[in-house]
């Protein structure tokens, strides 16, 4: 991640490096809740987890077929074109 922008430089799961603790600031978790999405039962606490299921799925792809599908979802269509060797 680019410390200066906060954006990712790798643009794949191929070459993705995950963030170390060294490379992270303080983190200070501030929960808020709206009153609307209150009312609706909806409690967020963001998305974190996303990430490793991600990376693990297609390395079980890439262990399963031999090929790699860097983009996420990983739809029937994207593996089946990795396979045939088609990069979109």
């Amino acid at each position: 991640m680019d410390s200066k922008t906060g954006r990712y430089i790798n643009a794949d799961l191929t070459h993705y490096k995950l963030p170390r603790i060294g490379d992270i600031g303080e983190l200070q978790a501030i929960m808020y809740q709206p009153d609307s999405e209150y009312q609706r039962g909806v409690v967020g606490l963001g998305e974190p987890p996303v990430i490793a299921p991600g990376a693990a799925i297609s390395n079980a792809i890439a262990n399963a077929t031999g090929v790699r599908v860097p983009v996420l979802p990983f739809t029937p269509k994207r593996v089946l074109d990795a396979l045939k060797g088609v990069h979109a």
